[in-house]
This record gives structure tokens, C-alpha cells and sequence, in this order.
């Protein structure tokens, strides 16, 4: 990036601002400030850039940002005031951008822990593990400092590299400090249900994303994309229009599935709409009775089609702890920005989802031009019987086989490392984002 465009960029941002459209002005600004798209390594385009940015960061984040921004570009040179604004901008969710203040912020004061520590959940959002391992590494604090310590196995593992996460585990446990023996704990449970799956002569290569997404995130994968399969998107999707023969196909793996663990007593739907579809043709196809959700409703088969759709907080809340009994199956899961707890199985990895039934999916008219579906005035039995119906089921690169041998390599491990498929207590696993298996995206 020249400074001639970065320029052209502010004043077109500062218009729209000026304009009132200030998320707007972001937009046109985001990407000569967001990591990896970012060149601000000269002093001078680092605090060209963050004066255009503080208004607009004023404006959609409130004056404590903008002041917060405005420290930087009068001190740019000054760690803690380019930490402060990292931190700031992780709390708004600007993950990308924070990465850019603290990488300078790194280069400024290397090896400060603090720093070191926003600067990894920084680059994690961002899926750069590689990244965040080399600066962590390189750092000096790796075996000084417990958290860094840590940070470098777990940017590791997320690599790929389970013999370095091992290493660094050994040498933190037992861990004195509560917090961080949590950490390490939750380090040693995916990495141990990794070496399993390793032994077990899984695939846990730069295609092993089944295998991955088990050891990370203790969830079961259903089946993998074969669009793009080799490259770019290695068995995940980026934008996906759901269709009723890849219901069919998730719902046919999760009976295999359930044959090997156990059969629930009842089908519990998730109270939006499109989970009640799905729920009611799961009932038919396990011959089990369907229950709406509710307060005091009995373990069962937990059906939602994709969490970050339901909106129920009553829902989401009940579900964020195991309780014996329950299965929770989610049929779609986003793997980029993930839904904060990971349920025990999964048809599809997607970024972007429509459904076909609730509304937004994208279709072609008579006059071939493309516009957004409207929700499907049918009711949810007629939706439900067309799914049940469908003739076929959609394409996966994998088989049945991949899913049921992950099961029974990982169906006798001690209680913290179990799939969540075994499990009777407990917090759910947080749902890491990506893995050591890479795939396109959208930015």
C-alpha cells in the first residue's frame, strides 16, 4: 500500500462520515488497517492511518475508543498506549485490527507477556496460528512465563505440532495458578484425544480435518465438503445454501452414529423454526417422540439446525453444561467465528449459511435475475415431509466409516477427554475456530 492510496482512502472515509455513515467509513477504511491486509511498518503510515481511523472508531465504538485511539497516534512509539488499544479494540471484536496495534506494540517491547498474551487472541481470531507461534517463540518468554508458555502449545497444537504441545504441557503441570491449570487442562484433553486419533492411524494431516475437529473441539464431524476438496477448502465450506439432501445425509450419519454410543429416549427441538423442521423429520427417521424445548423437558436428542441461528437464550443457556442423557446435535457449525460452546455432533462446517425453508436463500427468477427467497409459507409438517421424502442425499468427500472409527478410537478415554457423545457433566468444550487443517474464507 502507497500512502497516495491510504490518503485517497481517509478522505473518501472522511466524507461518509461526514455524510453519517460511519459504518460505511469503517468499511472503506477496514481493509488498509486489518491484518494481514495492513503494510503500516513505517512510523509514518502507522499514524496516518490511525488518525484517519479515530473518528470513525469514535463514532461506531464511543469517545472512550476514540481517546484511546487518539493516545496512539500522539504516542505511537509508546507500547502501553498502543496495548491499551489493542485491548480496546479486541473488546469491540476488531480482532484483525487490534493485531495490527499489537504487532507494532510487539516490535516496540518485545518479549513483555502482556502484550504477548492480546496479541495471541488477536492472531487466533484471525486463524493465524503459524504466525502467533513463530513471534511467541521467538520471544524469549517461552519456559519464564507460564501463560506464554502455554500460548506457545497451544498455538502448537493449533499448527499441527502435537509433539511440541506435549513438551510444553509437561513442563506446566502441575500448574499452581488456577486459571492457568484450567488452561493446560483443556491443552492436555485436546491433545491427548489427538494422539489417540494418531495412534489409531487417523488422519491428522493438512487434510485431517474430521480427525482435528474431534481433538479440538471433542465433537463429532459428520461429513466433509468435497468442493475444493484438495484446495482451497480441504473439507469445510465458506458460503453454503443448506438443502434438504444435506439434512438427509446428516440425519442418516447421526443414526449410524448413535448405533454405536446409545439411543436417546426423545427428540428435543430448539424453538426456531428451522430447528423444529429438522427435529420433526430426525423423530420420524429414529422413530422416536418429538418434545418441544422447554424448562423442565427430559434428556433426549437435542435438535437445533444450526446454533447460532436459535436466539433462545433460555435454550442456549440450558445446553452449555452436559447433563446424562442428552445429545446435542447441531447441523450446521461455523468454524471461522464459532458458536462459544461445541456440540457433541455436526453434519457440515460452513462460514456462510441460508437455509432453504426460513427465508434469505438465494434464488434465480424467470428473467434470470438473482434476489432473496422469502420464508416458506408451508407448515413445518409439509417442510418436514419433503425433507423425509427427498430421494437422495448430498455428496461428502468421507464416508460414514470416518466419523464411527473417530467414536470407537476415542470411546474409552478418561472422563475429561471424552467426546462430548460420553459425556454425563461438565461445561461443554469451547468451539475452537479453524484447526490445524486450513481453508479458504471469507475476510
Amino acid at each position: 500500500m502507497t500512502d497516495i492510496s491510504l490518503a485517497e482512502r481517509i478522505t473518501q472515509a472522511r466524507a461518509e462520515l461526514e455524510a453519517g455513515d460511519a459504518s460505511q467509513a469503517f468499511q472503506t477504511l477496514r481493509s488498509a488497517l486489518e491484518y494481514p491486509q495492513a503494510t503500516l511498518n513505517e512510523r509514518e503510515l502507522f499514524v496516518t492511518a490511525m488518525r484517519g481511523f479515530s473518528p470513525i472508531a469514535r463514532a461506531i465504538g464511543g469517545a472512550q475508543l476514540g481517546d484511546t485511539l487518539d493516545r496512539v497516534v500522539s504516542a505511537p512509539d509508546r507500547p502501553q498506549a498502543l496495548y491499551d488499544a489493542g485491548y480496546a479494540l479486541i473488546e469491540q471484536s476488531l480482532h484483525r485490527l487490534a493485531a495490527t496495534v499489537l504487532l507494532r506494540a510487539n516490535t516496540l517491547a518485545p518479549g513483555e507477556p502482556a502484550i504477548l498474551g492480546e496479541l495471541s487472541a488477536a492472531l487466533e481470531s484471525a486463524l493465524a496460528y503459524s504466525h502467533a507461534r513463530q513471534l511467541i517463540d521467538a520471544s524469549g518468554c517461552v519456559g519464564q512465563d507460564g501463560l506464554v508458555t502455554y500460548l506457545a502449545g497451544f498455538h502448537a497444537l493449533m499448527s499441527g505440532d502435537r509433539s511440541r504441545a506435549r513438551s510444553l504441557i509437561e513442563s506446566l503441570l502441575p500448574a499452581t495458578d488456577p486459571k492457568l491449570g484450567s488452561m493446560v487442562e483443556q491443552l492436555h484433553c485436546m491433545t491427548r484425544r489427538a494422539e489417540i486419533l494418531a495412534s489409531a492411524s487417523i488422519d491428522l494431516g493438512p487434510h485431517g480435518l474430521s480427525a482435528w475437529h474431534a481433538a479440538l473441539n471433542g465433537s463429532v464431524l459428520l461429513s466433509e465438503s468435497p468442493h475444493g476438496y484438495d484446495e482451497p477448502m480441504r473439507g469445510r465450506y465458506a458460503f453454503l445454501q443448506d438443502s434438504p439432501e444435506l439434512m438427509r445425509l446428516g440425519i442418516e450419519r447421526l443414526r449410524q452414529v448413535l448405533a454405536e454410543v446409545r439411543s436417546p429416549e426423545r427428540v428435543i427441538a430448539a424453538p426456531d423454526r428451522a430447528s423444529r423442521i429438522l427435529a420433526q423429520v430426525v423423530a420420524s427417521r429414529l422413530s422416536l417422540p418429538l418434545v418441544p424445548f422447554g424448562k423442565d423437558v427430559a434428556p433426549g436428542l437435542v435438535v437445533a439446525w444450526n446454533m447460532d441461528a436459535v436466539g433462545d437464550q433460555a435454550f442456549l443457556k440450558a445446553y452449555r453444561e452436559h447433563r446424562p442423557g442428552d445429545i446435542l446435535f447441531s447441523h450446521v457449525s461455523q468454524w471461522v467465528a464459532p458458536f462459544p460452546y461445541a456440540p457433541d455432533v455436526t453434519t457440515i462446517l460452513i462460514q456462510s449459511v441460508t437455509h432453504p425453508y426460513t427465508g434469505g436463500a438465494l434464488i434465480t427468477g424467470p428473467d434470470r435475475t438473482t434476489r432473496r427467497a422469502a420464508p416458506d409459507p408451508r407448515s413445518d409438517a409439509e417442510l418436514a415431509a419433503e425433507i423425509s421424502s427427498c430421494g437422495k442425499q448430498a455428496e461428502s468427500q468421507t464416508e460414514v466409516d470416518l466419523p464411527l472409527a473417530i467414536v470407537r478410537a476415542l470411546a474409552g478415554v478418561p472422563a475429561d477427554q471424552r467426546l462430548g457423545l460420553f459425556r454425563t457433566g461438565g461445561a461443554r468444550n469451547r468451539q475452537r475456530a479453524g484447526s490445524a487443517v486450513q481453508s479458504a474464507r471469507f475476510m
